[in-house]
This record gives structure tokens, C-alpha cells and sequence, in this order.
């Protein structure tokens, strides 16, 4: 839930009818003096009078609201949203507790709120509003559709006000604007996720058998606590290594995301890495998430403190992400990456990879991975990189990786489970 309080701000200005009224109350009663008509003159003066009478209607109008109504307050539940799931917000004016008088209720009935809102929170349509008012309270209510991860402004809201002659109307905007921050879509593979820890305790032949200790150990970095320094382990060895998980048989994941550059194939890799990743911590499995945008110097594994906020921490980490600023960029975060993941593979632990068709370098960086037995891929495929799809799919599969081509359009469910049943997949 996410809530703001903020300051008012009013816009004004006179409509079509009201720059007609006064400009032809002028000219009527400049023509009545000039030609010393007095029913012009009146024309002109009564054109004038309404025009004044709306202007002192409006000041007093936006004066009552502004303080008979100080306070703003909005909840956005649930906060944050996630593409593709409903939302509400509500948005709450409060008056300062005064008395309201006759005149105050009138002003307070006669005024129209709204809220402004980005289409990628509305999935591009307009919301249908229901509001709600008494002599203290003006409550506005409506729902949201988020259509794209990322974050979105929400805000300020406005409430409507106009003279009941139409001279003059005027927006006040009420509290601040928000950036919301939207969750990607994830798909349920909390199914596979025990396959995939089960398959993984059992090392395939060839692949080096870990000690206990080697299956829940890493070596130690900057921020660490010292209290999960496992020291006998360390003094074998002669380097510091901690806990990666403190539950025994908590074997824990990493899921390596190399993010393209085309939006759609962006938000595909980003929602399937983290379906991936969510249906390890559900299993009660610590995990992480490295890749483009997130640094595998301080990237640490989540769900040892809870699942609810491994999620939590784990999808926003995927809010900001974007695309690769040029391919040689993207090479760069994926080796970079794959490093850091080889590196504790040894160790015990489970990898997956989200790929696009790699080049050298990239091949080179995850191929010692597949050493372990505990590698699985999936490499994006479209028509165009059909063939390098299958040439990346091949050469990990000769390094020991178990991997699956797979479009945007496929069902990641489907693909992901008969990967895993079976092992490699075209």
C-alpha cells in the first residue's frame, strides 16, 4: 500500500462563454457611452456584472475547497502493482473538521474529482471513477489494469470546480504526484520447481560430487555476516567461505538473465526469469537473479529470511531493468555474470540460464558451468536467429547443459516442464 499527502495547486481560466461575455460586456457598454444609448449601456453593464459575479463565485468556490479540505491522502493496493493484475486506488480529501455550513456543503456538492493516471497503469483505457461524498470526507475510488512492468507517474488528482454561469472554471490539483512501480507478469511454476532441486541433488555422471559442506558453501564477500563464516571449512580450504543457506538440503539457485534489446523480447526474458526464479523460493530454496543492469559483486541469494520478502526483493529488482545499450554491452553483463555463477556452480549450486544465441565469448564464459551437472538453458529463438539459436543450443549441450530452444510465443509452462522431464528439447 502506498500512500502520499501534498500541497494544492490551482489552475484557472475563463471559458469561450466567459471571454465572449466580458469582451462583449465591454464593447456593448463602450458603444452605450460612445453613443449615448442607455440600453446598451445596460447591456454592457449587467454583460459585466454576471462576469464579476463569476469571478467572485470561483474565488470563494476554490477558497472554500482549499480550506475546508487540507488534507489528501492516496492508497494504491497492492502496492506494488504487477503487470497484468487489478489494482485500486483511492484516493481521500478530508476536511479539517470544522463546521460545514450551508453554503460549504453546496460548494462540496458541486465539485468533480478525477485522477490522473498513465496509460501503462490503465492498459491504455480510461478509468470509470465512483466517488463518494459527506460534509467531511470527498473519496474518490477506481481500478487499474497495469499493462507494463516498470514504474509509472499516478497523479495528482483534480477536483473540477466552475461558476454556474460557465465563465470560469478551474482544476486544483490535490496532493502530489507518485511513480508506481509495476511488477512484471510472472507465470505459476511452482509445479517444476521441486523437479528441478530433485534433479539437481542428483549429480549426473561425470560431474564432481560436492562434500555437505561444499553444497552450502561460497566463498566470502564485503558485506557478509561473519556469524555464517563456516570456519572449519575455511581453514581446510585457507579461504573464507560462509553459508549460503543455513537449512540443511536448501540447495540454493541462480538464474542468469541475458536481456535483449527488442521490447517485447525484453519484458518475455525478464517475466520468464523471474517465473523461474519465484518457483525455486517458493520451494523453500534461497535464489538470485544476475544479469544485465543487476551487479554480481552485491547480488546475494534471497528467501533466507522469509519467502514473502525474497519475493518481495526479488521482483524489484526487475522494475528498472532495461535493455543493453549495444550488443557488445550485452556480451559484456552475461560474461560478467556467468563468471560470478560458474564460480559458486561449484559449490552446489543450481543454474539456469535465460539466453539469447551467443557469441564466443559468451559460450566460452558459461560452458564450464555445464561441468557440473546442474546447468539447464533456455535459448530465445525468432526466425531470423533460428540458426543461432540452435548453434548456442548445441555447443551447451556439448558442455554439459541441458537446454531448450524457446520463442516468445510459446508456453514457457509447457516448455520449461518437458525440459525438465526430458532434458534437452528443440
Amino acid at each position: 500500500m502506498a500512500a502520499t499527502e501534498g500541497s494544492k495547486r490551482t489552475a484557472t481560466a475563463f471559458s469561450a462563454r466567459g471571454v465572449g461575455l466580458g469582451t462583449a460586456g465591454l464593447v456593448f457598454g463602450g458603444l452605450g457611452v460612445g453613443l449615448a444609448t442607455p440600453i446598451l449601456v445596460y447591456c454592457g453593464v449587467f454583460m459585466l456584472a454576471v462576469f464579476m459575479v463569476s469571478c467572485i463565485w470561483m474565488l470563494l468556490s476554490v477558497n472554500t475547497f482549499i480550506t475546508r479540505f487540507p488534507y489528501a491522502r492516496r492508497e494504491v493496493v497492492p502496492h506494488p502493482l504487477t503487470a497484468g493484475v487489478p489494482g485500486m486506488v483511492t484516493v481521500t480529501i478530508k476536511s479539517d473538521g470544522s463546521r460545514a455550513s450551508r453554503w460549504r456543503r453546496a460548494v462540496t456538492q458541486s465539485l468533480d474529482i478525477r485522477e490522473q493516471a498513465a496509460a501503462e497503469l490503465t492498459g491504455g483505457m480510461g478509468t470509470k471513477a465512483s466517488v463518494s461524498r459527506d460534509e467531511t470526507t470527498l473519496t474518490l475510488s477506481y481500478s487499474l489494469l497495469p499493462a507494463k512492468r516498470g514504474r509509472w507517474p499516478l497523479g495528482p488528482a483534480l477536483v473540477h470546480s466552475a461558476d454556474p454561469f460557465g465563465v470560469l472554471w478551474s482544476d486544483t490539483a490535490v496532493g502530489d504526484a507518485e511513480m508506481i512501480p509495476v511488477w512484471p507478469a510472472v507465470i505459476d511454476l511452482s509445479g517444476t520447481a521441486g523437479a528441478l532441486m530433485g534433479l539437481a541433488d542428483r549429480i549426473v555422471l561425470g560431474a564432481r560430487t560436492p562434500s555437505p559442506d561444499d553444497a552450502s558453501l561460497r566463498d566470502y564477500r564485503e558485506g557478509d555476516d561473519l556469524r555464517r563464516v563456516h570456519w572449519a571449512s575455511s581453514a581446510r580450504r585457507g579461504t573464507m567461505l560462509v553459508r549460503s543457506d543455513e537449512r540443511a538440503g536448501r540447495r540454493p539457485a541462480t538464474v542468469l538473465m541475458d536481456l535483449p534489446r527488442e521490447p517485447a523480447a525484453l519484458e518475455w526474458a525478464i517475466s520468464a526469469s523471474a517465473s523461474i526464479a519465484l518457483s525455486v523460493l517458493n520451494s523453500g530454496h534461497p535464489v538470485r537473479i544476475l544479469g544485465a543492469g543487476l551487479n554480481p559483486d552485491v547480488s546475494r541469494h534471497l528467501g533466507e529470511h522469509g519467502t514473502e520478502a525474497g519475493r518481495a526483493a526479488l521482483l524489484d529488482q526487475t522494475v528498472d531493468l532495461t535493455s543493453p545499450v549495444s550488443q557488445a554491452a550485452a556480451t559484456n553483463h552475461i560474461v560478467r555474470a556467468a563468471r560470478q555463477a560458474s564460480h559458486d556452480a561449484t559449490h552446489g549450486e543450481v543454474i539456469v540460464a535465460i539466453v539469447e544465441p551467443l557469441d564466443g565469448d559468451a559460450l566460452d564464459a558459461l560452458v564450464p558451468i555445464g561441468d557440473t551437472g546442474r546447468a539447464w538453458a533456455l535459448v530465445r529463438t525468432t526466425a531470423a536467429t533460428e540458426q543461432a539459436a540452435r548453434d548456442t543450443a548445441r555447443a551447451l549441450r556439448r558442455a554439459g547443459w541441458r537446454v531448450a530452444t524457446v520463442a516468445t510465443t510459446s508456453d514457457l509452462t509447457s516448455v520449461w516442464t518437458t525440459l525438465l522431464s526430458s532434458g534437452d528439447i528443440e
